[in-house]
C-alpha cells in the first residue's frame, strides 16, 4: 500500500526539504552555527544577571556559559542527526547520513528564529532573555513550544524523505532525541530538587 502523500502546506514543506541533498551540508551547518551564536549570546545575557559571590568570577562565568551553549548546540545537532540515522536504519529505512545532517540543519530554522528573537528581545528591547515559569511546566515549555513543534514537523518530513519510512515510523524516529533530552532534564530537575531538600533538612 502506497504511503499517503502530504497535501496543503505539508506538501510545500515536503518539496522544499526534498530539494535538500548531501551537497547542502555546508548550508545546514551554517544554520546550526548561527543558531549556536545566538544561543551563546542569550546564555551570556542570562549569566550576566546572576549574582556571583566570588569576586572576579562574573566575567569568567559569562564566558563559560556562552561557550557551553554554543558547543552544546553543535553537539545536539550532531547527536540528534546520528540518532535519526541509526534509528531509521533499524526500522528498515535506507538513506544518506550526510543528507540527514543537512536536513537536520534546515529543520533547525525555527529554533534559529526563536534564538534570534530572544537575542533581539534582550539586546534591543531590554527585556529578560528568559521567563521563569518554574518546575516541570518550564521544562515542557522548553521542549514543546511553537518553534520546537514546527521543528519536529520538519524532522518528521525529513526522515520520511531521506529514509523512505512511513509517517508513523518517521514520527517515532523524530521524537527520540526530544524524548531522551526531556527525560534527562526531568531526572536532573528531580535530583536537584532532592539535593536542595536534603540540604535544607540538614540546615
Amino acid at each position: 500500500m502506497a504511503e499517503k502523500q502530504y497535501t496543503g502546506r505539508l506538501a510545500h514543506i515536503e518539496r522544499w526539504l526534498d530539494a535538500v541533498t548531501e551537497k547542502d551540508l555546508l548550508n545546514g551547518t551554517i544554520i546550526v552555527v548561527l543558531m549556536g551564536i545566538f544561543t551563546a549570546v542569550v546564555a551570556y545575557s542570562v549569566a550576566s544577571k546572576m549574582e556571583i559571590p566570588v569576586a572576579g568570577m562574573t566575567e569568567t562565568i559569562k564566558i563559560i556559559s556562552a561557550v557551553s551553549a554554543f558547543v552544546m548546540t553543535l553537539i545536539g545537532w550532531i547527536f540528534s542527526s546520528l540518532i535519526y540515522h541509526a534509528s531509521a536504519h533499524l526500522l528498515g529505512g535506507k538513506g544518506d547520513k550526510n543528507r540527514m545532517f543537512a536536513l537536520n540543519g534546515y529543520a533547525s530554522i525555527p529554533a534559529l528564529v526563536q534564538q534570534f528573537l530572544r537575542f533581539v528581545n534582550y539586546w534591543f528591547l531590554g527585556q529578560p532573555a528568559t521567563t521563569s515559569v518554574g518546575g516541570i511546566l518550564e521544562i515542557l515549555l522548553r521542549f514543546f513550544n511553537v518553534f520546537s513543534i514546527i521543528g519536529l514537523v520538519l524532522i518528521v518530513v525529513a526522515v520520511k524523505i531521506n529514509y523512505g519510512l512511513p509517517g508513523r515510523k518517521a514520527t517515532f524516529v523524530a521524537l527520540i532525541p526530544t524524548l531522551i533530552s526531556l527525560t534527562i532534564a526531568l531526572v536532573t530537575m528531580s535530583m536537584y530538587s532532592g539535593s536542595a531538600a536534603t540540604m535544607q533538612g540538614l540546615g
